[in-house]
């Protein structure tokens, strides 16, 4: 796949083609040192960092202007380029990311690729993708380092709707574990409410800001959680700023699908799945840690369909809870992302 300059890219057709339907544009431009792509179909406007991870650092409701997604304001809003094998909440803990092939930093837990080490939040976001666009689609690919694959993934704009299609591809004679999870970071505000599955009843703990709902390895029930010092507590809303900070699992879902509901104005972001290929949700519910404005530690909920749990692929390949791709094998799946003014998710 080329890595075409940004004057190789063009506007493909006018927001709306006379009948009503909205075409997509797809145009870039060079800023603070990246590429920025924009694509905009009169309803979802969204802006990608091919080369900073194929970052989507913005994604719009044009209807209201809201933006849904996490960015830093001041000097920590710029982008920074990380090096391969960064900590990631030192670079750009903001947007939308892929973490493959693990989310927690280990080494390969068995086999051919024993011992090999795995970065925090994987490979991709550390790395640079190339991209193409073809029609009004845009299309990026970037090859793994620390285990053999390769992993693509095209976005697409309809209505209110943005889909994106990924490719993963094993590119060795031999087979191995890894662990997908999207990976975005989304602007909320207290009150604000996390709709999960109705099958999300008992979820499991990654982790917990000083233990108070339980230690790794345990379980809260959701959305109403007792607390280690005997109180309860609704996870599903969003408080004022403090110092809590937990990512939980859902069990393995029958229902694809979660979301934020943002009461203030009525609307709603869902993200869509199919659970026989992307059976969890992961979630970072992070309150805003000890300053204001604190990068490590953003106001912000992360909603993370994925492939398996937990955030460590050495832990997930012992809980036999993440899926295993074969020699030359190629797997698919597509994560469909609905921006819409209603707090009921949409229909499958």
């Amino acid at each position: 796949m080329k890595l075409p300059r940004p004057a190789e890219l063009c506007c493909l057709r006018g927001a709306c083609d006379g009948s009503g339907i909205h075409m997509t544009t797809v145009n870039a431009d060079v800023r603070e040192g990246f590429t920025h792509i924009t694509m905009d179909n009169g309803v979802i406007r969204l802006v990608v960092l091919p080369e900073l991870g194929g970052k989507i650092t913005s994604l719009v409701r044009l209807a209201s202007g809201r933006e849904f997604l996490l960015s830093l304001p001041g000097e920590n809003r710029a982008s920074r380029r990380p090096h391969y094998g960064a900590t990631f909440v030192d670079y750009n803990n903001v947007g939308f990311d892929e973490c493959i092939p693990t989310i927690a930093e280990c080494r390969y837990p068995e086999g051919e690729h024993q011992g090999a080490q795995l970065p925090d939040h994987g490979d991709a976001w550390s790395l640079p993708w190339q991209y193409d666009t073809l029609n009004e689609q845009l299309s990026l690919c970037v090859s793994g380092r620390s285990l053999p694959y390769s992993l693509r993934k095209r976005l697409t704009l309809e209505g209110n709707e943005l889909t994106i299609e990924y490719q993963l591809q094993n590119r060795s004679g031999s087979a191995f574990h890894y662990l997908w999870s999207s990976h975005p970071l989304l602007r909320v505000e207290p009150g604000d409410r996390i709709v999960l599955p109705p099958e999300s009843g008992v979820m499991l703990i990654d982790s917990s800001q000083g233990g108070r709902l339980g230690r790794k390895g345990e379980s809260c029930t959701w959305p109403i959680a007792r607390l280690s010092n005997g109180a309860t507590d609704d996870l599903s809303v969003m408080k004022s700023r403090g110092d809590q900070s937990d990512k939980l699992y859902t069990p393995r879902l029958q229902n694809g699908y979660c979301g934020i509901y943002y009461p203030s104005t009525g609307e709603s972001i869902f993200f869509r799945f199919d659970v026989e290929i992307v059976p969890y949700v992961g979630i970072w519910i992070c309150h805003g840690g000890s300053g204001a404005d604190d990068p490590r530690q953003p106001y912000t909920v992360a909603l993370e369909p994925c492939g398996g749990r937990p955030d460590s692929l050495a832990e997930a390949v012992a809980r036999g809870e993440c899926p295993r791709l074969l020699p030359h094998a190629v797997n698919e799946w597509s994560l469909r992302v609905t921006l819409q003014e209603d707090s009921e998710p949409p229909a499958a």
